[in-house]
């Protein structure tokens, strides 16, 4: 016998079941993930009955049972075809392949093709990069007429460049070190010169971080939610009004690597994306519901204008809407 005709004779759920206790909610079952440790408080362990395969969004860790058997019992090729055999009680001859499993080739079936994300290509920049750029008060007055403080820029390590012409802020991973730099170019005649308004340093594919979640950790920790935005000005802006539990996702959409993100932590979270955003509509963002509480703003008042971020009419309105926010 092929060792997948038996891997695919066992129910996956059940078998899982005996180490994993399972929810099923919809076409999926749920539960703590075995492989993170200490455990957490939230489900992110999925599994699948058909395709028979399971995704661990705390750990990464992915594939179909030969893959769960492998991992959760640190066993060879050999010991986890031994398991298997005695699992289902079968003494023929058992051909497998000579090479480990592909767990990637499984889970390709977990995940529709056309949705995959593009690998990040961030990297680790050095500590000090931010240090060739300038700390000019007289350039970041442009985000100071826009209600952002000194302060905050300084606490977010806001510069100027001055060979761009752009203010630059360093954006960090989820253990502070840099991975790119993001830049606001102060250049008025920007769209007439084909420039972009903000743009990277670097290039990156799929983002595989939350703008100011590392910066503001400490307060979303104490709060138990974090209120993230689409931009980092946001996040400026709202630190600057004593609102410091917030993050951005420099992008319209949440991507697959920071839903596992904000999966891992488990916080609250509140969607405060831009006024021509439909939250609710996004898949990720309905997906994370499943894992924690999520609410999201919507200005049914119109208090924004169409393209608004919710903190552009001031803190006023974005309280306003703050309070009135809805449940996913």
């Amino acid at each position: 016998m092929e060792l997948d005709e038996l891997i695919h004779s066992i129910d996956i759920v059940e078998y899982i079941s005996q180490f994993v206790e399972l929810e099923q909610r919809g076409e999926e079952y749920w539960g703590i993930s075995p492989f993170t440790f200490p455990p957490e408080r939230t489900p992110s362990f999925s599994v699948r009955p058909d395709p028979p395969v399971w995704y661990d969004y705390s750990s990464g860790k992915s594939g179909n049972i030969y893959n769960f058997i492998q991992y959760y019992f640190n066993l060879s090729n050999s010991g986890v075809v031994k398991k298997i055999r005695e699992y289902v009680g079968y003494d023929g001859e058992i051909n497998a392949p000579r090479g480990k499993l592909d767990v990637v080739s499984v889970c390709k079936k977990f995940t529709d093709s056309k949705r995959q994300e593009k690998q990040c290509t961030a990297t680790i920049l050095s500590d000090d990069i931010m240090d060739q750029y300038e700390r000019k008060l007289d350039k970041l007055q442009f985000w100071v007429d826009e209600g952002i403080s000194i302060e905050t820029m300084d606490k977010f390590q806001v510069r100027y460049d001055s060979y761009d012409n752009r203010i630059v802020y360093p954006i960090r991973d989820m253990n502070g070190k840099i991975v790119n730099i993001g830049g606001r170019t102060l250049d008025p005649r920007w769209k007439e010169k084909g420039l972009r308004k903000y743009s990277y340093r670097y290039k990156w594919g799929t983002i595989n971080t939350i703008y100011g979640m590392f910066d503001n950790m400490e307060t979303i920790k104490k709060k138990r939610e974090v209120i993230i935005f689409e931009g980092c000005k946001s996040v400026l802006l709202a630190n600057t009004w004593g609102i410091c539990n917030t993050a951005a996702i420099l992008t319209s959409h949440l991507s697959q690597n920071q839903l596992n993100l904000l999966i891992k932590h488990g916080f609250d979270v509140v969607f405060a994306l831009d006024n021509d955003i439909t939250i609710r509509e996004d898949k990720n963002i309905r997906r994370l519901s499943n894992f924690t509480n999520v609410y999201y703003l919507w200005d049914k008042d119109k208090l924004l204008d169409e393209k608004d971020a919710p903190v552009d009419k001031g803190e006023e309105v974005f309280k306003k809407l703050y309070d009135g926010r809805f449940r996913l």
